[in-house]
């Protein structure tokens, strides 16, 4: 079934030749938004193709274009190549404007791009579009360009050239997830993968026999490989292709899934024809892909809402018909604070609280976008975590005050909440669920922001790179009658602790463990009458920390203390 396409082509940098350096770049662009009045470069009517030349601007520097371009007549009608520094990019645009320059390619001094481009002073004057590419790549083009011409196209490639077919990361079918507890795919045919996406032609021309390739490597090792196809492809136009299933009698370690367009001629644009999506296999539920050596999701952006309500929300979805194999342990988070803040104490994470909740969700899900209502969730459990150090980006692991049972066939939902409108969560965008919504009931994430839900962002895809750690059950080996429930106050407290102990005679065994499972610290205790054991948490550093007591006649007691300072 042929559609409307869902995209319409990628804002890119693309050198057409020489060949030795042809190929798509990485870039950021200048918009309107940002203090500009340069054209829309999402609009393909604005991209520009031409030969790229040097600005110089007579300084001693190479090329900087802080100063009226002295080489007018070579840039006037080409797209002009200047670096960045010294003065702000709207300086160096308008002056490439004012000799003729149909476009500014900037080489920037470092390889990060991830930078808003503000227009400053000039931005206003410049109509020209502006683009910038990483250092590395523009010392690529340079070394060329100072021997031989250089052609290069900048904007939407939407139609730009006759044959273009491109997928991206949100065309696709996506496992249930990007990490799955090993232990709900044990045996054959309790887990596969639906394969299949959309193929668009953004080229100019028709498009016969369009195909749809998928290629599985378990660990490098390939163990898929399907292709199907259509017949034809008109420009525009957009078509969803279906693959056979994956399927293992065993599911265990890190996948690949790489899909790629295909079609019997050559394609003009390579650099949007194949996609990867991940998918691992251990101990952990996450949405976001993870680090097969440390399980921990892995961060692209971080986030918050722009209409800070307040308390913040991220939150999974978790249900399987042998969740009863598991019980979760706790979940992992990573947290971030803005770096441009006047107090470098006000933009720390040192101090800062994060809660962690577990619920059953018992609200009728209609489809995946279905959103939790407060009558829908019923609380399991819940944990905190206080930075002690400035952790910026890094996966921390979060107790709950003790395993959760889950059990078959239920849903449950698992959240992150901060409090600050400067402390933003961690987010990826590599996987993308949206397909996969179309054909399943199931809601993968959502968010909260103050009382309300939400699905997500608007406009991000992905998911929170947040997770869910698990056990087996059955690995746990706790008898539930021998646990009892003790009640410490102060808590939080700074200095010291006591534990109510009515009721229990004889010895007793406290330890006390970090988040991170280091033991702190190991005493003797002798429990009787009405009294209390005080704890002394004189020389504990801020924190949160478990304690376990076990006492003689087999009985035992978790549960977690807060430490301020």
């Amino acid at each position: 079934m042929t559609t409307a396409a869902i995209g319409q082509g990628n804002v890119v940098v693309q050198v057409l030749t020489p060949s030795s350096i042809a190929g798509s770049y990485t870039n950021a662009y200048a918009v309107a938004a940002s203090g500009w009045s340069v054209a829309d470069l999402t609009l393909p009517e604005n991209a520009v193709q031409n030969e790229l030349v040097l600005g110089y601007d007579g300084s001693a520097a190479d090329s900087l274009g802080c100063e009226p371009l002295v080489n007018g007549s070579e840039v006037a009608g080409k797209i002009a190549v200047i670096y960045r520094g010294s003065c702000n990019f709207s300086l160096k645009a308008l002056n490439a404007q004012n000799e003729g320059a149909l476009a500014v390619l900037l080489i920037s001094n470092g390889d990060d791009l991830a930078i808003n481009m503000q227009g400053g002073d000039y931005g206003l004057d410049v109509t020209i579009p502006v683009a910038m590419i990483s250092q590395t790549n523009g010392a690529q083009i340079r070394a060329v360009l100072d021997n031989e011409p250089v052609t290069a196209f900048i904007g939407n490639n939407f139609g730009a050239f006759p044959n273009n077919l491109s997928v991206d990361g949100f065309d696709f079918l996506v496992p249930a997830a990007a990490a799955l507890p090993r232990a709900l795919a044990a045996n054959p045919g309790e887990f596969f993968v639906s394969l299949g996406g959309f193929v668009h032609n953004f080229g100019s021309a028709d498009q016969g026999t369009v195909r749809l390739r998928a290629v599985v490597s378990q660990e490098g090792t390939e163990i898929y490989n399907e292709v199907a196809e259509v017949s034809s492809l008109a420009p525009g136009d957009s078509v969803f292709i279906s693959l056979p299933d994956l399927n293992q009698d065993m599911w265990d370690g890190t996948y690949e899934i790489t899909y790629s367009a295909e079609s019997d001629v050559e394609d003009e644009f390579t650099d949007d024809n194949t996609y990867t999506i991940p998918m691992h296999f251990s101990e952990v539920l996450s949405y976001a892909p993870v680090d097969p050596a440390t399980n921990m999701p892995i961060t692209q952006i971080s986030v918050v809402p722009a209409e800070f309500e307040g308390p913040f929300r991220t939150c999974i979805s978790m249900s399987n018909p042998n969740l009863g194999r598991l019980s979760v342990t706790g979940m992992y988070f990573a947290g971030r604070t803005p770096t441009d803040q006047a107090e470098p104490l006000d933009s720390a994470l040192t101090g800062r609280l994060v809660a962690t909740y577990a619920y059953l969700w018992t609200d009728v899900i209609a489809n995946a976008y279905t959103i939790p209502t407060d009558g829908g969730l019923a609380t399991l459990d819940n944990g905190s975590y206080i930075y002690e150090e400035d952790l910026q980006g890094e996966s921390v692991f979060i107790p709950f005050s003790e395993p959760i049972e889950l059990a078959n066939g239920q849903r449950y939902l698992f959240c992150t909440e901060t409090y600050e409108s400067t402390f933003r969560h961690a987010w990826n965008e590599d996987v993308d669920y949206a397909v996969n919504a179309d054909y399943s009931i199931e809601p993968t994430s959502v968010i909260r922001d103050g009382a309300t839900w939400f699905n997500g962002f608007n406009g991000l895809g992905g998911a929170p790179a947040i997770a869910v750690g698990t056990v087996v059950t059955t690995s746990i080996g706790i008898d539930e009658q021998d646990r009892v429930e003790l009640t410490p106050y102060p808590n939080p407290t700074r200095d010291q602790l006591r534990i109510p102990m009515k009721g229990f005679t004889g010895a007793a065994a406290l330890r006390i463990f970090s988040l991170d499972g280091q033991l702190v610290s190991e005493q003797k205790v002798a429990t009787g009458g009405d009294q209390s054991m005080v704890v002394d948490l004189t020389n504990m550093s801020a924190g949160t920390y478990q304690f376990h007591i076990d006492f003689e006649n087999g009985q035992r007691s978790d549960f977690r203390v807060v430490v301020t300072k």
